[in-house]
This record gives structure tokens, C-alpha cells and sequence, in this order.
């Protein structure tokens, strides 16, 4: 079968080529097998089929071409070797006699004249399946760091909160489970691509639903993207309100209030004791009623000024610019979690009723909502790992960064629920509010962190625009809708920057956000999807039993329950 297929390419090279090479080829071709013997002599004598082909003959003393050649054989043999279908002895004779630099330039030259059924079909067929694009060039390390970066984000300041809604020991054992959930379904998505996925393809999950389920998946799936990029928009909306508001209260304070500012005052505080809650906003009632703080308000000018700012920066065609600074957030997360321990020693130990910390809390699914948000990645997972030039251990790689996920939210989250000097029930859903203007250390923190979204927030817009003009092409299956223009990319920002706006105004409560985000996303793209994906990839295998089946269908039931919990919360 091996001999056969590379006649067939040889064949199909000659019948492309000029008149030249035609006859060439027709000259040489009667040399090519011998009459006398049973093997070809192309495994036996250096033949060039084109001055290419030569001048890769003549450049063989180059070790760094060289070595690649040889990289590439010994993982061809090695995938040949895999197949059930080939495992005769002479295999690895063929293999040795094989010149290497003939092999790899007639692949070269000819993986694009490869039918689509040998290419696909490689389970039926002997024929040695070569990556053509790039090879992937991270390291394990940098890949754990990269699942890291983006997993842990806005969530790691509401933990302490959902800690507080679920209880101490129940809220890290629901932290466990939900991670090994998420863990377990990111893994499915890679072993689905890695099985039906094109070779060197980034295939997401719209495009494995397309693959396995269906098309009416793939529109599900790129719709629910949707909601996750524009509940990203919004938390980080509010944030950078929040951010900036507290910024400048502190310049003013720092200037104009002298006699009110000490810096050694308790900061700690329980804002929930010092705000008045409407049914339609909060009203700040210890703000003074000065000039400044009635035209600098947290709910009404701050994210209107925000937005003024924001909006020329969406219009960009190209966020390229805003992923230079990618850096800060590993400098502003890795700030936070120094904050949280240093405050966290100072404070000390304030948990008097460590058995009624054992006890769960009517609730605890505001925390595994707010998980799954927490660990979503499953949009971009098969992206990440593709970039990993390890592709054998991306499993333990994934474990490793899981791990380290966890064991950032547990740490930071139950450190300060234990240290909060104050009730429990004041921790906020963003822990930066329980730290007045005065506090520096949280100062640095909200200055970091804004400047963190700030390059952020663009770049997610970007995404979201994307998916949008996406979703509209998918709908009515006309290209130009998915093409850009200024006009589209104007309107598209006009209205998420309204919705971003009309929720920093009348609902900036993150942690509200955050939970059911992830409870709806997470029920599509970390549930359903990867259950469906892994039993039609376990039916397309004759592999599916009823155990199978019965565990991710409770899977799905489990998300669903999670999502109709949320409605449920106070």
C-alpha cells in the first residue's frame, strides 16, 4: 500500500509538470522498477524528479535541513507504526531503505495533490499523514502559564464573597468539583479534535459540533460565545468604573481633604452598613455633598466619562497594539494574591465558629456558578494547546494548570474570608470595596488592575465584534455581512458600549454577573457541548455504552441545575 500510494503521487506530480519534466520523468521511468526483482529501485538509487529536488540533494551538508528531514521521518514512522492495518515486518524495511531526502520532497511537493479520502481515512489507509504548517513552540511551562493568565481573571476578586454564600469547607470542596469538571471537559475537547479534527487545523467547538452534531450546534455554540465575550465586557465595564472612580476620589482627597486624610486610619469597612439601597440603584449616603462628588458619581458620570474615553478606542480595526501589554495581568494578578496574604497576616485569624464553617449554605450555588465561570476556557482550549510543543503531554499539562488555577482561587478566597476582621457577611463581591480610598496597598491594586482592563476590554470587544459580524454571516449565509466596515463596527460599539453603560448604572454588582455568565455559558460550552462531542465521538467508534452515555447525560442534567439554581438566589 505504501509503494502504491507514493506511485500515485509520482503520477500525479508528472501529469502537472512541463513538457520538460515529462520527458524527463518518461525517460528515467523504465529504470524505476526492475523486472528482475520485486522492489522498486526508487528505494535503492538517489533519483531528482525536479531541479528542485537536486538542489535539496546537493544542500544536505546544511544540519539544520537535514534535521528537520530526519525529525519528519522518524514521526512518520512513528505514526505508521501505530496502524493496526500496517504492522507487517517489512514495514520497517521499507523505512531503512527509503532514501529520506527523496521521501520528504515528494510529500512536500505533493501533500496538496492528496485525495481527501486518503487524508481522512487514515485508519484504512497505509498512507503517512505530514503537518504542513508550522510546528507549535511553546513550552509545557509556558503553555501552564498561558491556561493560567487566562483562566484566572475578574472572578478571583469575587471568591472571598462566594466562600461566604457557600461556607468555608463546603465552598472549597465545590471548588474541587467544579474544577474537576471543568478539567474533565476541557481534556474531552481536546481528544474530539485531536481524533476528527483536521491535522495542524484550529478547530474550536463550533467547528467540532459542525463536524460531529451538527450545524444547528455550531449556531448554538457561536451564540453562547456571545454571551460569554459580552459578559466579560460588562464585569470589566463596571470594574474599570469602579477603578477609576476610587483613583481619582483619592487624588482629590490627597490634595484638597489634608485634614481628612490619614493614611494610618482603619481601612477596613462594610459597605453594606453605609450605603442606602434603592430598588433601582445605590445611593452613596457618606459622600459629601461638594461640587466634585456631585459631578463625579460612581453610578451616573463616572461610566458615561468611561465611555467618552473607551469608544474611540473600540473603532480600531486591529487590536494588536492592546496584546503587547498581555504582561500586566500576571503583574496585577500576581499583586493581588501578595495583597490578600499580607493583609490577611496583619489581620490574623478572625473565625470564631469553626464548626458552623463545616455546614453548607442554603446558597452555595451562587459559588458553582461563579466557578464556572471561573474556569471557563473550553472557547479557546483547543487554540492554547495547539501552540504546545509537547503534543503528548498536553493532558498533564492541562492538569498541571488546572491545578494551579485552584489553587489560586482557594488560596486567595479563603485566606481573606478567614482574616476579614468584619462580619462575614460584609465581604463584597469585590473585595477592593472593603478597603476605603485611604488604604495605598489597595490603591496600587485598583490602579493595576485598571490599567489591565483598560488594554483589555478593547481586545475583547474586538472578539465580540468578531462573533457578532460571525453570527449574522452563519444566519444569513451571505459573506459580505461578515466583512468589515466602519459603519458595522461603529454600531456594533455604539451598542455594546450602551449596554456595558446602562449596567455600571443601575446593576454593578459583579458577583450577580459573574454567576450567571458562567452558569449559561457554562452549561453550553463546559456541560452539553462536550458531552454531545464525547458521545458522538464514542458512537462514531461503535464505543458507546449505556454507562457512558448515562454519565454525560447527568453531566448536562448538572448544568441545567446549576443554571435554574441561580434564578433562585437572593
Amino acid at each position: 500500500d505504501l509503494i502504491r500510494n507514493y506511485k500515485l503521487i509520482i503520477k500525479e506530480k508528472n501529469q502537472q509538470s512541463d513538457s520538460d519534466s515529462e520527458r524527463q520523468s518518461s525517460t528515467s521511468s523504465p529504470d524505476l522498477y526492475s523486472s528482475d526483482c520485486g522492489e522498486p529501485m526508487i528505494f535503492e538509487q538517489e533519483i531528482c524528479f525536479s531541479d528542485s529536488e537536486c538542489d535539496i540533494e546537493n544542500s544536505q551538508n546544511r544540519t539544520s535541513n537535514k534535521q528537520k528531514r530526519q525529525n519528519k521521518l522518524e514521526n512518520a514512522r512513528k505514526k505508521q507504526l501505530s496502524y493496526n492495518s500496517i504492522t507487517m515486518k517489512n514495514d520497517d524495511y521499507l523505512f531503512e531503505k527509503l532514501d529520506q531526502s527523496l521521501l520528504n520532497e515528494v510529500v512536500s511537493e505533493n501533500s496538496k495533490l492528496l485525495s481527501t479520502r486518503l487524508i481522512k481515512n487514515n485508519s484504512q489507509s497505509s498512507f503517512i499523514n505530514f503537518e504542513t504548517t508550522d510546528s507549535p513552540k511553546n513550552s509545557s511551562l509556558v503553555t501552564i502559564f498561558a491556561i493560567w493568565n487566562t483562566t484566572v481573571g475578574s472572578s478571583l476578586l469575587a471568591m472571598a464573597w462566594g466562600m461566604g454564600k457557600a461556607g468555608l469547607f463546603p465552598g472549597i470542596v465545590i471548588n474541587l468539583i467544579v474544577m474537576t469538571i471543568c478539567l474533565y471537559t476541557a481534556y474531552v475537547l481536546l481528544k474530539v479534535k485531536e481524533k476528527h479534527g483536521p491535522i495542524g487545523e484550529n478547530f474550536e467547538v463550533p467547528e467540532l459540533c459542525r463536524l460531529l452534531i451538527g450545524r444547528w450546534a455550531e449556531q448554538v455554540s457561536k451564540v453562547f460565545s456571545l454571551v460569554i465575550l459580552i459578559g466579560s465586557d460588562i464585569v470589566y465595564y463596571i470594574l474599570m468604573s469602579n477603578f477609576l472612580y476610587n483613583f481619582v476620589v483619592f487624588i482629590y482627597g490627597y490634595f484638597n481633604e489634608v485634614g481628612n486624610h490619614n493614611p494610618n486610619a482603619d481601612t477596613v469597612q462594610c459597605p453594606k452598613e453605609i450605603l442606602v439601597v434603592n430598588k433601582t440603584h445605590l445611593v452613596q449616603s457618606v459622600v459629601p455633598s461638594t461640587p466634585f462628588y456631585t459631578i463625579w458619581n460612581l453610578y451616573s458620570t463616572v461610566p458615561l466619562i468611561l465611555a467618552v474615553i473607551m469608544f474611540p478606542l473600540l473603532n480600531m480595526k486591529s487590536p494588536t497594539f492592546f496584546t503587547k501589554f498581555n504582561s500586566l495581568g500576571i503583574v496585577s494578578i500576581s499583586y493581588l494574591i501578595i495583597f490578600v496574604a499580607v493583609k490577611s497576616f496583619v489581620w490574623g485569624v478572625h473565625l470564631d465558629d469553626w464548626s458552623g464553617e463545616f455546614h453548607i449554605k442554603s446558597t452555595f450555588c451562587v459559588l458553582s456558578g461563579t466557578l464556572t465561570m471561573s474556569y471557563f476556557i473550553h472557547n479557546i482550549i483547543v487554540s492554547i494547546m495547539m501552540q504546545n510543543k509537547h503534543q503528548k503531554s498536553n493532558g498533564r499539562d492541562l492538569t498541571i494548570a488546572f491545578i494551579l488555577v485552584s489553587f489560586t482561587y482557594l488560596f486567595l478566597g479563603a485566606a481573606f474570608y478567614i482574616a476579614f476582621p468584619l462580619k462575614k457577611t460584609c465581604i463584597e463581591d469585590n473585595l477592593l470595596n472593603n478597603f476605603s480610598k485611604q488604604d495605598v496597598m489597595a490603591l496600587i491594586a485598583r490602579v493595576l488592575l485598571f490599567f489591565q482592563l483598560f488594554t483589555v476590554f478593547p481586545f475583547v470587544t474586538y472578539m465580540l465584534r468578531g462573533e457578532i459580524m460571525s453570527c449574522i454571516k452563519l444566519i444569513f449565509g451571505k459573506e459580505r455581512h461578515g466583512e468589515f466596515s466602519y459603519t458595522k463596527t461603529i454600531i456594533i460599539n455604539i451598542n455594546i458600549v450602551f449596554i456595558c453603560l446602562m449596567f455600571a448604572c443601575f446593576l454593578p454588582k459583579i458577583g450577580t454577573l459573574i454567576r450567571y455568565t458562567g452558569a449559561l455559558s457554562g452549561l453550553i460550552y463546559v456541560f452539553v457541548m462536550p458531552s454531545l462531542l464525547k458521545m458522538a465521538s464514542l458512537r462514531k467508534e461503535n464505543s458507546l455504552t449505556f454507562t457512558k452515555g448515562f454519565l454525560h447525560v447527568g453531566l448536562i442534567i448538572l448544568g441545567a441545575l446549576n443554571l435554574i439554581s441561580q434564578f433562585f438566589m437572593e
